[in-house]
């Protein structure tokens, strides 16, 4: 039961240290794409401070998007793989949950039940006691007679 519980506790805490994982690459990746959108707002800002077109800021700024694009979109399919392994999670702790339970209640009939054949032991072991002493009495009283 307890190595039941140890193992339980000891996979959630192994999938909770994967998705903070994640969720810190998920950060990260956050902070990439903040600094590049400042640094596209900076080019935006000195294009519509000069009014000229940059051939070098426009590659920049199409590169900048592409990438933008790219990592949103692998970002958009880690939320939906961790959303998805966080759900799975959740319903194997739920079941584990229902399960530990189910264990204890039928560890605890099994107990109640112990001490049930305990006592009709110690029952018919009072009973014996008492017959073995009254045909102890009653062969006194045959050898007697």
């Amino acid at each position: 039961m307890d190595e039941m519980r140890d193992t339980f506790f000891e996979e959630d805490a192994c999938q909770l240290q994967e998705m903070r994982h994640e969720l810190e690459r998920a950060n990260k990746n956050c902070r990439i794409l903040q600094y590049r959108l400042r640094k596209a707002e900076r080019k935006r800002l000195r294009y519509a401070q000069t009014g000229e077109i940059d051939g070098e800021l426009l590659r920049s700024l199409e590169q900048d998007l592409k990438v933008a694009k790219d990592v949103s979109v692998r970002l958009h399919h880690e939320l939906e793989n961790v959303e998805e392994k966080r759900t799975t999670t959740e319903d194997e702790n739920e079941k584990l949950r229902q399960q530990l339970i189910e264990v204890e209640i039928a560890k605890q009939a099994l107990q109640n039940e112990l001490e049930k054949m305990k006592e009709t032991i110690n029952s018919l072991t009072a009973s014996t006691e008492c017959l073995h002493h009254r045909v102890r009495n009653n062969q006194k009283l045959l050898t007697q007679s």
